[in-house]
C-alpha cells in the first residue's frame, strides 16, 4: 500500500544517512551485559567532568605565568601555578546512552568479553525508541565518533539555535585541555549537550563501532536515558 511504500522509503533514507539529516524509524543499542537493562530498563546515571568556568580569565592568568617565567621570577611563577586549579570547576551531568541507526554497528558493542562479569554476562542488542524534545544535529561525515571536528560540532549547535558566541565559549570551557582545539571527545560532547539543555545529540555520518568502524552511521547520544523504551 501507499503507507507501506512511504515507510520503506523512509527506512532506506535512514540506512543511507550520510550527507542529509534524516529521522530514523529504528534505533539500536548493544551491550556486553543486558541483565541490568532487562531488570530496570535504561537508568539515568551521573558522571562528572572538569571544566574552566571563565576561559578568558584563565588565559590572562597563563599570560602572567609566562611573563613571570620569562623574567626569571620563579617565586611568582610557582605562586601563580598553585592558583591555576582555582579556575577549574566540576560539572555533573547524566551519562548518555549511545544508540545507532544500524543494528550491525550497535552489535559490535554487544561482546560479553567486555563485561566485568564476563562469565555470566548476557550480551544483547536492543531495538529501542526514544522521544527527544530538544535535539542538536551534528553532521560529521567521515569523522571517527570518538573524536569529532570542533568546526562540525560548532556548526551543529549553531544550526540548533545556539549562538556562535555561546557555543564558542562552551567549547572553550569544556575542551580546554585539547591542544590546538582540533577535536572533541564523546564525553566532552555529552557534557556540552547537557550544559546547553539538549535531550539528545545526533551525530550523522560518523564511522563508529567498538573497534573503530568503517561504516557510516548516525549515533544518537541520549542525554536522558530513562526516556528510552525497549521495543517488544
Amino acid at each position: 500500500t501507499m503507507n507501506n511504500s512511504i515507510i520503506k522509503a523512509h527506512n532506506l533514507l535512514c540506512e543511507s544517512a550520510e550527507d542529509e539529516m534524516v529521522l530514523c524509524e529504528s534505533w539500536y543499542h548493544g551491550t556486553p551485559d543486558s541483565r541490568e537493562v532487562d531488570k530496570n530498563g535504561f537508568a539515568d546515571k551521573k558522571d562528572t567532568i572538569t571544566y574552566i568556568e571563565d576561559p578568558q580569565k584563565l588565559k590572562i592568568h597563563q599570560d602572567k605565568m609566562q611573563d613571570a617565567r620569562d623574567n626569571g621570577d620563579m617565586d611568582e611563577y610557582h605562586k601563580l601555578l598553585d592558583m591555576t586549579s582555582d579556575f577549574k570547576k566540576s560539572y555533573t551531568y547524566i551519562k548518555p546512552v549511545f544508540l545507532s541507526d544500524k543494528r550491525q554497528v550497535a552489535s559490535t558493542y554487544a561482546d560479553a568479553n567486555r563485561a566485568f562479569d564476563y562469565q555470566n554476562a548476557n550480551e544483547s542488542t536492543y531495538e529501542v525508541e526514544v522521544n527527544c524534545n530538544k535535539i542538536a544535529t551534528i553532521k560529521a561525515i567521515g569523522d571517527r565518533f570518538r573524536f569529532i571536528s570542533v568546526d562540525k560540532v560548532k556548526k551543529g549547535f549553531m544550526a540548533s539555535n545556539i549562538s556562535e558566541d555561546e557555543i564558542d565559549k562552551t567549547i572553550s570551557m569544556f575542551n580546554f585541555y585539547v591542544a590546538n582545539n582540533k577535536g572533541i571527545s564523546t564525553d566532552v560532547l555529552s557534557a556540552i549537550g547537557s550544559f546547553l539543555g539538549f535531550d539528545c545529540v545526533d551525530v550523522v555520518g560518523v564511522l563508529d563501532s567498538y573497534n573503530g568502524g568503517r561504516v557510516r552511521s548516525t549515533v544518537k547520544m541520549v542525554l536522558k536515558p530513562s526516556t528510552i523504551k525497549i521495543k517488544k
